[in-house]
């Protein structure tokens, strides 16, 4: 497994030189320790760390943190300072950035324009209360990035001086610069477009990093799991070995079905001879025939080019929504990151058997079929809604599985309300949406 050597719970450091691959059972053990920590006291598996991490050349960033002891008490004293002291210095650099364009810049602090803000009761323009005396700043939605904008565009070098002035005497009355002003703002933000970065590049997971097993035996796909505290009771009912299923389950049992009690460290499950223990066991992870594995998992060749395990490809690169010209019927086709890497670089896959070099788009689907346009993470499309109002989204997630869409209202900042999802299926019903692909950029909404 994939090991943060300093926490990262406790760290937040999530850099290649924090990380290092261990056995799954080692992981357990060190928990959210760091090394010296969890293993200082055993001086012969200490001994055998420093041994082998003394032979690395050129990462020593890495292997000091082998040594930082008491890690937690020393991060969470100073995280906060560093974390402000590393916004002021971001601040410093980009305002003396902006300075080369030889502008008059002046700067305004976050928790002035706040105050000035709630002044001019601009919080009530997107918040859910409505309240126009509320303090509450609502950052479920976008929009609230162009109301700061217009109060730091509004505020003056006087006018903000004023503000601090007023602030630090727990008196605050600054008239909005002109009468309609918010009124003007609430038309803009009524037409307002958030530009979402499209995801075109490859970035993302090929494929997942749990292996799995095709057992034609069992009909599925199984994969190994290690017999610890987190291992939980559904995962036993689903060893395919019976007779270790056996053993487990009555293991289970008389520590009241408890994971943590009865997989501790100190406990240990025996085979039926009473000598061999049970380390590791096989799940299954789900039923699946040979057809659907070849179809979803990448498969994994030895040196004599058989398939010795398969792991579950990774995000999608985009949809490619076509159409027949015969029937109208729609559809959806998939593309994975693998895939779409495979196009660009000439790899020989299942969908491109000559390995040529080609765009990560396939616009060529045959006779029969007409493009209509490739949908990626964050492209921006306008649908028609049940009262025929044309309303903007960004697409949230591209969902195979389902052959679907999921789209979010393109000012949301949360995933959480549902009356702000549309879900779109590549069916008979696709048609009724005129769904349209638009690009955004730094200026405004295209075509």
């Amino acid at each position: 497994e994939i090991d943060h050597i300093l926490p990262f719970k406790k760290s937040l450091d999530d850099s290649y030189m924090n990380k290092m691959l261990c056995y799954a059972a080692e992981n357990r053990s060190k928990g959210d320790r760091t090394p010296i920590d969890a293993w200082g006291g055993n001086t012969e598996k200490w001994g055998q760390i420093t041994k082998a991490i003394s032979k690395w050349k050129g990462v020593d960033s890495k292997v000091k943190r082998f040594y930082r002891a008491d890690f937690a008490s020393e991060k969470q004293k100073d995280f906060i300072s560093s974390q402000l002291n590393d916004t002021r210095y971001i601040s410093v650099l980009a305002l003396n950035y902006v300075r080369q364009l030889g502008c008059d810049v002046s700067v305004t602090k976050g928790y002035v324009v706040s105050k000035i803000r709630h002044q001019w009761g601009f919080n009530s323009l997107i918040s859910e209360n409505h309240n126009t005396k509320t303090d509450k700043k609502d950052r479920t939605n976008h929009g609230h990035h162009a109301i700061d904008a217009v109060v730091i565009a509004a505020t003056s070098r006087e006018l903000y001086t004023k503000a601090v002035k007023q602030i630090k005497n727990n008196k605050i009355e600054i008239p909005v610069p002109y009468p309609g002003l918010r009124d003007e703002l609430a038309g803009k933000l009524k037409d307002l477009i958030i530009s979402h970065q499209p995801s075109y590049g490859l970035s993302g997971e090929l494929h997942e990093e749990t292996a799995t097993n095709y057992i034609e035996a069992h009909k599925g796909l199984v994969y190994r799991k290690t017999l610890s505290p987190e291992f939980k009771e559904d995962w036993a009912k689903k060893i395919v070995d019976e007779t270790v299923q056996e053993q487990v389950l009555s293991h289970l049992a008389k520590y009241g079905n408890d994971p943590k009690e009865a997989f501790a460290s100190d406990k240990t499950v025996y085979h039926k001879d009473g000598k061999t223990p049970i380390k590791r066991v096989r799940v299954l992870q789900r039923l699946a025939t040979p057809e659907f594995v070849e179809e979803n998992r990448f498969g994994v060749k030895d040196k004599s080019g058989n398939i010795f395990k398969y792991f579950k490809y990774g995000n999608y690169h985009h949809v490619e929504i076509i159409r027949n010209k015969t029937t109208g019927k729609y559809k959806g086709e998939f593309v994975t990151m693998m895939e779409a890497s495979h196009r660009l670089r000439g790899i020989k896959s299942k969908l491109n058997l000559d390995g040529l070099k080609q765009n990560m788009t396939k616009i060529d689907h045959g006779e029969e079929w007409e493009f209509l346009m490739a949908l990626h993470t964050n492209d921006l499309v306008s649908v028609t809604n049940e009262n025929n109002k044309l309303g903007y989204y960004r697409v949230q997630k591209l969902t195979a599985s389902r052959n679907e869409l999921n789209l979010r209202e393109h000012k949301a900042s949360t995933i959480k309300k549902k009356e702000e999802e549309i879900i779109v299926k590549f069916n008979k019903d696709f048609e009724d949406y005129n769904l349209k692909l638009h690009k955004v950029n730094a200026i405004g909404i295209g075509p």
